[in-house]
């Protein structure tokens, strides 16, 4: 992959603030997109005085100003060696008890935003014959998931679009990865505080994700999921009829109490 410019979304905590200070520290001048400002100072500042480059760009994913912001400067930046669709939020409850308003705004965040951005990038990608596209996905898009109906059905989607595209873009040069970590200690912390069996597996740091997450861009994989004891959600669709998988999914997470919770990055 080449040292060009690397655009991170959801760059201002967790995993995409990882994402953007290691791509920096290998030598990509990183474009590093969130919703807070101050952060993002916080992490140009940090950065520069590491001898590194991230230029901040406020912008608010899930709606259609913060997509046109976005894309134009993408346009202005030129070549992009690396897209990192990390931004998402994730939404915690019962369907009928949920604000459809979120529930949209999910998808329109995790579905549409991902869609947008490596439409925006990937035919330069091809043209070049070089980039990569990192979508964040998640273990729990494996399987429908009660009580996170909505949050693993757009998770689901991320990993079927990167399979799909990964394939048509084979032997041009680019690659895309569907990254699938677990419980990860940032800010949307829904799965690592769960009362149920969910919240007793052992939570990843964000750096085990990004260092797992470029390792496997490196040699081409299409899916990675991250950490040992993940890989058992995925691997109960091959040995379970479906009608298992559903009721093993209700009772391994507990749904949340009180209202339904919601949490962006």
């Amino acid at each position: 992959m080449t040292k060009g410019w690397a655009v991170v979304t959801g760059a201002s905590s967790g995993i995409g603030l990882e994402f953007a200070r290691e791509l920096a520290r290998r030598g990509h001048p990183v474009l590093a997109i969130a919703r807070r400002r101050d952060r993002l100072d916080a992490l140009a500042k940090e950065t520069a005085e590491q001898g590194g480059r991230v230029e901040g760009l406020t912008a608010d994913l899930a709606t259609d100003q913060g997509l046109v912001v976005v894309s134009s400067r993408i346009c202005e930046l030129g070549e992009i060696a690396l897209l990192v669709n990390n931004a998402g939020v994730a939404t915690a409850g019962d369907f009928v008890r949920s604000s459809l308003d979120h529930e949209l705004a999910e998808v329109k965040l995790n579905i549409e935003a991902v869609l947008r951005l490596t439409h925006y990038v990937v035919g330069g990608m091809i043209s070049r014959r070089r980039g990569a596209i990192i979508n964040l996905a998640s273990v729990v898009g494996f399987q429908p998931f009660p009580h996170f109906a909505v949050y693993a059905a757009t998770k689901a989607f991320v990993i079927s679009f990167s399979e799909a595209l990964a394939e048509e873009a084979k032997g041009t040069g680019v690659r895309v990865l569907a990254l699938c970590p677990g419980a990860v200690k940032t800010e949307i912390d829904f799965f690592a505080h769960n009362e149920g069996f969910l919240g007793k597996l052992p939570s990843l740091t964000a750096e085990q994700v990004v260092e797992t997450g470029l390792r496997a861009l490196e040699k081409g994989r299409v899916v990675k999921i991250v950490g040992g004891l993940n890989r058992f959600l995925p691997f109960i669709n091959r040995i379970m009829p479906r009608q298992a998988v559903r009721w093993v999914m209700s009772v391994v997470a507990k749904a949340p109490q009180g209202a339904l919770a919601e949490k962006k990055v």
